[in-house]
């Protein structure tokens, strides 16, 4: 029993099926069109007064046969009730001619039934699946731009055991003395410490024929290598846990929030009271007495707290406080960059002076062609894109990074 296919189900069928599909519902439709013209035919016989006119219908049967096993084969996907309509209707308007050819044993008559031409009359097979990207170039893949790595302070180096010392004042100070009154001693330390590279590293497999095939496939795929590179390289700057073999990114060093003298000294504090009370917490904290302050230059929230707190902060007229906030995606105060970044969880604010993360490029961004295993024989290539970099925050410097709650904060100022 042959079942009709809606659209949605022929659109769901692979190539092999839909040819399947076609060639049965031809076969079906050729089926019903013999049983309904053997059926005009035997209604026609009925009405014919002599044997010889019944022979000679059965002759256009003979001929109906033919010509339905024609289209059969040409594939034409004729309508039924079309056909089987016209058949009855060229035996009805033909009744004598078809008598006259009979008794003259001379002529032909053949059944021509034309079909109609609808968006079913074509074939289209499946494509190949390179004919889309000929058609619809590829572009580049679209990744944020997400560099802090310019804001830190870049050392050369060719050391893979990075030393760095740190000198700390220890005991004594400098006095003023009457005359021969006893100088006082001074005295310091110094600690040695070793930063280790880490690697960041990734690749991608290529065949020789979707280089040829596609163009610009092999430039996106170095384009796309570079940016999900500097891409890990800022994420881990900024948030890796400092496990082996993952660096420790600046807001793991980054320490929690001390209001000291600000404490409970704000009426209604709002962000900007936020930014500025842990601005301020940097530049005052010190490792020891007359220590140069840190100097913050950079703070990074979620973007809704940034949209919140920045974007739809208006004055008393109703006009933006930060026009730049949404212009730019970014609010510069003092010399501070407030930013807004998604990895950062709501409610959390990060405030630093990124020029005491320090980062190197001991082995810079290198890219190397080759093959892995058997790609050679298989007409494959492998792009393979790294490097080596130490980042690092000297123990003293770990003062000048705050990552706390924008809540805790807040409620540490406010007046009670």
């Amino acid at each position: 029993m042959f079942n009709y296919k809606t659209i949605a189900e022929i659109e769901m069928m692979d190539a092999a099926q839909k040819d399947t599909y076609a060639t049965e519902k031809r076969n079906h439709e050729a089926e019903l069109v013999k049983q309904e013209a053997a059926k005009q035919v035997a209604e026609a016989v009925k009405e014919l007064p002599t044997k010889a006119d019944i022979e000679a219908l059965k002759e256009v049967n003979r001929v109906q046969g033919e010509t339905i096993t024609e289209l059969k084969e040409k594939g034409n996907g004729m309508n039924f009730e079309s056909l089987a309509t016209k058949v009855s209707k060229f035996i009805k308007d033909n009744h004598e001619q078809i008598k006259e050819v009979h008794k003259s044993k001379t002529g032909l008559m053949q059944v021509k039934v034309v079909g109609d031409v609808t968006t079913a009359s074509g074939t289209n097979t499946a494509p190949p699946s390179i004919t889309g990207v000929q058609q619809a170039p590829l572009s580049n893949v679209n990744l944020r731009d997400f560099s802090v790595t310019q804001l830190t302070n870049n050392i050369p180096t060719n050391l893979s055991a990075y030393p760095y010392t740190e000198a700390v004042p220890k005991d004594g100070d400098y006095a003023f003395l009457l005359e021969g009154g006893i100088k006082p001693q001074i005295d310091f330390s110094w600690e040695t410490n070793y930063a280790k590279p880490v690697k960041s590293a990734a690749w991608v497999r290529l065949t020789d024929e979707s280089v040829q095939d596609v163009a610009g496939l092999q430039s996106l795929a170095n384009d796309f290598l570079r940016k999900k590179h500097d891409l890990k390289k800022s994420k881990g700057i900024l948030f890796g846990d400092g496990i082996s073999p993952n660096p420790k990114g600046a807001t793991v060093y980054g320490r929690t929030f001390v209001a000291g003298s600000m404490a409970n000294a704000v009426v209604n504090p709002n962000f900007m009271d936020v930014v500025n009370a842990s601005v301020t917490d940097i530049a005052t904290t010190h490792n020891y007495q007359d220590e140069v302050p840190y100097l913050a230059n950079l703070v990074m929230i979620n973007p809704i707290d940034f949209f919140i707190q920045l974007v739809s902060a208006k004055d008393g007229n109703g006009l933006p406080l930060f026009p730049t906030a949404s212009l730019n995606n970014e609010v510069v105060i003092g010399g501070v960059r407030i930013v807004p970044e998604e990895t950062i969880p709501a409610g959390k604010i990060f405030v630093a002076d990124m020029a005491k993360y320090n980062t190197t490029d001991y082995v810079g961004y290198n890219v190397q062609i080759g093959w892995v295993n058997d790609d050679f024989i298989k007409n494959q290539f492998v792009i393979l894109a790294e490097s080596r970099f130490h980042a690092f925050v000297k123990k003293l410097d770990e003062q000048a990074f705050i990552y706390d709650d924008i809540a805790t904060i807040k409620t540490a100022i406010a007046t009670v």
